[in-house]
Parts: C-alpha cells; structure tokens; sequence
C-alpha cells in the first residue's frame, strides 16, 4: 500500500484504480510504501520459516509465522536477512530521459521538500524478498501551480477614414502558466468585461492557443478606452492557490520600446583594457527595461550590469563577439541593437 503524509491537498481514486496524489508546488511530498506478509522485526522470541512466508503483497495485514526459538540467535538473524525485502521507490514521466533524481530511492518513504512542477509524474514503489513476483503499487502525482499572469500588447493602425482620423485596435494578451488550466476575466478599472457587454470590446482565444490564453480586442478606440486594464488569473482555489492578477495602464502615449546605442561599432580593443557599453531607451510607453545578451552564451561572470550600461573589466579574447542591448515593455516587439567588440588577436 502506499500512504501518505505531508500537504496533499487532495486524494482521488481514479478508473482502473489509478490513484492521483494532488499538491501544491513548494510544499512537502511524503509517501510511504507500506509491504505486508514478509517477516519484520518482532522480538528475539521468533524466527521467520521461508517456506511459510507469504509472498510480498499489498494486503493491508502482515502474516507472521513463528515457532519457538532456536538455541542460536544467528539462525534467526540469518532467516530475517535472507527474507527482508528490498523497497524501491522509482518514477516515469513519460519519457525514457526523465529520471527520478538520477537514482533509485531505497528506503520505505518517499520524501521530498519544496516540490517543483517537474517532479510531477508516476511514482513506482516496488518490494522484493526474492520469493516469487515483486509486489509493485505506484500513485500519480499532480503539482499545482499558477504563475503571475502578464500582459502583452500589440497595437495596428488602419486606414484614414474621411482624413480625420486613423482607427486604431488594441490588443491585450493575458498569458500565465499554470496547473490546472487557468481561467481569465477582465475588468477595465472597477468593471467587469464580457463578451457582448460593450460593442467595442471582443473576448475571444485564439484557436491555437485554446486555455492557454485570453485576448482583449479594443476596436477603434474611444476615449473610455484609455483605462487601467486588470486580467485576472485563477484555478479556482484549488490547493488554496489564490487568484492573481497584473495591471495595465492604456493611454494615448502606449508605444513599443525604442533604443541606440552610445558606442562605435565595431569596438577594437586590446586584451586587458575595460571596456564600457551604454544602451538608452529613445521612446516606449510604459518605459522599457533594459538589459545585454552576448550572441548566444551567458554574459561574462565578471561582468557589470547597471541598466543600460554593461562593463567587462580587463575583457580577454575569449569575451570578444557581438553584444545585443534588448529592451521590452510588453508592447508590441521587444528593440534590439547590437555592436560587435573585436580583441586585439582574435578573429571575430
């Protein structure tokens, strides 16, 4: 049998006798693998005959058979030894790469502290003694979770109508991982928005994302329409995961991030020498977060980050290559710049 202990939030006996562990990320996993009719240890009064012994199973009682003791302790040490199963704790995932933290737990109780996501999965406890077929049992576990949602918006601008004006369409993009799906709502400032409550707002998910996301569609937009933007995220309790929501400001000045770069292109330096790369932020509403990225790798460890500026102190040859300044605010398309830095004995 396998029992458990911990923060399970909840236990469900599914078809086909599947038993479903739920619990919410961060808590506690304690499962213990509980193996009756094989001889534990008693007193010094019992010995254990193997050919009495059950087989190991997932019967609820142990079955014990003892008989008065011999004159040698060593013989019932030996039997107990020879007849005490082996508990080991395995998991699948689905996937053959997936492994259980690289080994086998051998031990009755399973445990695991602050569990993540990924740990979520079938857990296998199996019991041998080598009589006969091992005793197998295993219970899925479901993690919980939900992230901060995040907006993102995109804006298109359409034809001049009449030379007065442009119709302008927002979109507003909710998006928040979680298990299990997560449901959205909208509110702008203290209302609540649904389909077909305002004839200039449309709630729809796109069809390649269905649950995974939940768009806003302002259509040529109004003077209401420049409000705070609330999107609400939930998984209705379960666990005890409370909602979650992000606030969006929409006005008149909402724009995509631009940005230029305040160095020479390429850089050459020698190897040894500190080397200074400013990035500043030319337009973008709500104002864009800054940060550097190197081609494809990590930034150097000792390099400095400071907003926009990033320094490689005494830079070597190994630092050269092309250094990317991104900035995002969630509108529209992140900006990208980049400036390549050449050392002194090296080929870009």
């Amino acid at each position: 049998r396998i029992i458990h202990s911990g923060h399970a939030c909840n236990i469900e006996e599914e078809r086909y006798t599947e038993r479903v562990y739920t619990i919410r990320e961060g808590e506690t996993l304690e499962l213990a693998c509980l193996v009756s009719g094989h001889p534990r240890p008693q007193s010094m009064c019992c010995i254990f005959i193997p050919w009495l012994t059950p087989l190991p199973s997932v019967q609820p009682e142990p079955v014990v058979h003892s008989i008065r003791p011999p004159r040698s302790a060593d013989v019932t040490s030996d039997l107990y030894l020879s007849l005490q199963p082996q508990i080991r704790w395995t998991k699948t995932a689905g996937s053959a790469s997936d492994r259980f933290q690289d080994s086998s737990v051998f031990n009755e109780t399973l445990r695991i502290t602050r569990i993540q996501r990924h740990q979520g999965g079938r857990y296998y406890c199996k019991a041998e003694n080598g009589l006969g077929s091992p005793a197998i049992k295993s219970i899925r576990v479901d993690v919980y979770y939900l992230d901060d949602p995040i907006v993102t918006v995109h804006q298109s601008i359409g034809e001049a109508k009449e030379q007065f004006y442009y119709e302008r369409t927002v979109f507003l993009r909710c998006m928040a991982n979680s298990n299990p799906p997560v449901r959205y709502s909208w509110r702008r400032g203290r209302e609540f928005l649904s389909q077909g409550s305002d004839k200039g707002v449309e709630i729809y998910e796109p069809f390649f994302t269905q649950g995974e996301t939940k768009i806003l569609k302002l259509k040529n937009l109004r003077p209401q329409d420049y409000a705070n933007y609330s999107c609400i995220a939930s998984v209705r309790n379960v666990c005890g995961i409370p909602d979650k929501n992000v606030l969006f400001k929409l006005s008149n000045k909402t724009a995509s991030p631009t940005i230029k770069l305040l160095v020479e292109d390429p850089i050459v330096v020698n190897p040894g020498q500190s080397v200074t790369l400013v990035c500043v932020t030319s337009g973008g509403e709500p104002t864009p977060t800054l940060t550097w990225v190197r081609n494809t790798d990590e930034l150097p460890k000792k390099s400095l980050l400071n907003g926009g500026t990033l320094t490689l102190p005494a830079i070597s040859m190994e630092e050269a290559g092309v250094y990317s300044c991104v900035a995002s605010n969630n509108v529209g398309n992140p900006a990208k710049k980049s400036t390549a830095i050449v050392v002194r004995g090296k080929a870009l």
